[in-house]
């Protein structure tokens, strides 16, 4: 590093000797031309590098004047380690890929630009010794630790290049500082808006009634200062990390079952388990580890940008988290749309502090609450008012002394009294079903049709194998073979039987209905042509005459209900009218119906009028015995509690 040091001293008294020589040349040779061309070159630059709204873009622009004006060999951007974990020095190529130098001219580089940064002034040397290159750093004010490097050509009759060259690095030199002090300036503007913005928005914090108030009326403020698409802040649980949404903006309804509320509630835990900030799609590739949960939410919101940002008190202790989202389409129509995310980055962490502060007071206030109603009660509790809580007690024991009808309440479906079942009477094919079920029929109506093609085909086939046996009878007696006759005679009679089932048949091909009611179920208009097996069951009719309430007793209520009780029934499909029955009997075992265990009571009810369908449902009011009204009201609390506490 010395001898490094020491060409750098000697090369810096070269170029101010080498630049006291050409001053006067310079002063008296140059056109006023050729200044009017300069003063717009650098004009020019100076317009480009204060546009340049971040590092690369500066760098773009730099390099774009260096090969205008001196036309580097090389050129590359230094950034000094920083106080990260595992960030060290690195040497970007802007001109010629850093990766194509040796390991030792690599550090030469770095120790130029260390030793620049700490001197803070320009340093040029030839690199490496006795080479016709010459080695430019230039350290940048106003960075951490940032340098420029650029290796020019330098041969012994260019001195006037090299003059210029550095010149023309002292001219970058002024121009990226009134960049940093812009830059700086423009910071500290935005920093003064964010402040009043802050103070802004916890004061209309703190005026709101509750924590729940004050949390609307934050993401609403936010929304409409960060213009993003929708804001969102959780809250966590003292001493734990799940953060629960608290507000949308714009008021929406928090559903708290749907999936994207899920989601929107995993990002806030993962931004407080992180205790750091989080922007999805991740802008600094440092700060990418443990996002799982914002980049699942941003695919599902189709790419849209999160920023996240816990809200830590100074004790260290986590509030909550805020989640801002911004629309794809909105930002790609915007020139400055990453500035626009850092700038809401930047402000959600200034602002994390002071508003976790201000929830942690509002909820510290709405516990004190708690004590303020107990004081209330208690200066409420005077002789005077005793002496009225008194007698108010004493009228309110007396009703609910009151003797009152206890009253078990059920639900209740309708059941046909009794249940035919009509069944193929043969095996065979449907020709036509003429019912559904919900019809009305009357005794000894078609219900269906069996195809008898088959049964026909196969009656002419035993006609015709009759006759034919008959004449080989009558053929063998006159021939007298009396055992053949015999035979052919059990044949005849085999033949005549099965002639005279298919003859019954064919008469019975016809299904028809043998009693008066609704068919229930079997619906077979869709399996017309299908075979039938004998025996298979085709309706179910139910007569209509009378119907069987089946009501459903809570187990809790079943010692109360006897045989004999009086039940009103209010059905769904009548809610007009009410049914008188009584409980004909109750089941010895219990049932599990719709999800609860329940026991099964009977009761009969007329029909007359046919409104009545099996499968109404209802209500059914169970009228058993007199208790006092307290015991009506508080049994079943009474006892809850009793077995909850193991008595």
């Amino acid at each position: 590093m010395k001898p490094l040091q020491a060409t750098m001293r000697s090369d810096r008294m070269t170029q101010t000797e080498s630049a006291a020589v050409s001053a006067p040349d310079s002063a008296s040779g140059v056109r006023p031309d050729s200044r009017t061309a300069s003063h717009e070159t650098v004009t020019a630059i100076r317009r480009a590098i204060l546009a340049a709204h971040d590092l690369p873009a500066l760098q773009a622009v730099i390099v774009s004047h260096l090969r205008r004006t001196c036309a580097p060999v090389f050129a590359a951007w230094y950034h000094a380690a920083g106080a990260q974990i595992g960030q060290t020095d690195r040497l970007e190529g802007l001109l010629c890929p850093a990766s194509g130098m040796s390991s030792a001219m690599r550090q030469q580089m770095k120790d130029a630009a260390v030793a620049a940064v700490c001197s803070e002034e320009l340093q040029s040397f030839r690199w490496p010794e006795g080479s016709s290159l010459r080695l430019i750093a230039l350290p940048l004010p106003g960075s951490t630790g940032q340098c420029l490097l650029a290796v020019i050509e330098d041969n012994s009759d260019s001195a006037e290049r090299r003059s210029a060259a550095i010149t023309e690095f002292q001219l970058l030199g002024s121009l990226i500082t009134e960049h940093s002090t812009v830059r700086a300036m423009a910071r500290a503007t935005d920093s003064a808006r964010a402040t009043a913005a802050l103070i802004e928005l916890i004061g209309r914090m703190q005026s709101a009634g509750d924590s729940s108030a004050a949390c609307q009326r934050l993401v609403d403020a936010l929304q409409q200062h960060l213009q993003a698409d929708e804001v969102i802040v959780g809250l966590a649980r003292c001493g734990t990390a799940e953060c629960r949404i608290t507000a949308f903006s714009g008021g929406q309804v928090i559903e708290r079952l749907s999936e994207r509320t899920r989601l929107i509630e995993s990002v806030l835990q993962e931004s407080v388990v992180r205790s750091a900030g989080a922007v999805w799609p991740v802008q600094d590739a440092a700060n990418r580890h443990s996002l799982l949960s914002h980049q699942q939410l941003s695919e599902a919101e189709h790419g849209r940008v999160l920023v996240s940002m816990p809200l830590q008190t100074e004790s260290g202790s986590a509030a909550g988290s805020v989640l801002a989202i911004f629309s794809p389409q909105t930002l790609c129509g915007e020139t400055n749309s990453v500035d626009r995310v850092r700038d809401a980055e930047r402000f959600l962490r200034a602002a994390a502090a002071p508003l976790a502060g201000c929830l942690s007071m509002m909820q510290k206030l709405a516990d004190s609450r708690w004590l303020q109603w107990a004081e209330t009660i208690r200066s409420l509790l005077t002789a005077s008012r005793l002496q009225r809580a008194a007698w108010l007690s004493g009228a309110v024991a007396v009703i609910l002394l009151l003797p009152v009808m206890y009253s078990v309440n059920a639900t209740s479906e309708l059941q046909p009294v009794e249940r035919r079942y009509v069944a193929a009477p043969f095996a065979g094919p449907l020709e036509e079903c003429l019912v559904e079920p919900g019809d009305v029929v009357q005794k000894d109506q078609l219900l269906a049709r069996m195809d008898g093609r088959e049964i026909r085909w196969e009656l002419a086939e035993v006609h015709a194998s009759l006759n034919k046996a008959i004449k080989e009878r009558n053929t063998q007696v006159s021939g007298r073979e009396f055992g053949s006759a015999a035979i052919t005679g059990h044949e005849i009679q085999r033949l005549e039987q099965r002639s005279e089932l298919l003859a019954f048949r064919d008469a019975s091909l016809e299904i028809r209905s043998p009693v008066d009611g609704m068919v229930v179920s079997g619906d077979h208009r869709e399996a017309e042509g299908v075979p039938l097996e004998t025996g298979q069951t085709l309706f179910e009719i139910a007569p209509l005459d009378a119907m069987v309430v089946e009501i459903c007793i809570p187990e809790d209520d079943i010692r109360h209900v006897a045989e004999g009780m009086h039940v009103t029934i209010q059905l769904d499909a009548v809610p007009d009218d009410t049914l008188d029955a009584t409980i004909r009997c109750v089941h010895p075992r219990a049932e599990l119906r719709d999800g609860q265990n329940v026991f099964v009571a009977e009761a009969d009810i007329l029909n007359a009028d046919g409104v009545l369908r099996p499968g109404m449902r209802g209500r059914a009011r169970i009228l058993t015995e007199r208790h006092t009204l307290g015991w009506n009201l508080f049994h079943k609390p009474v006892a809850y509690l009793l077995g909850w506490l193991g008595w």
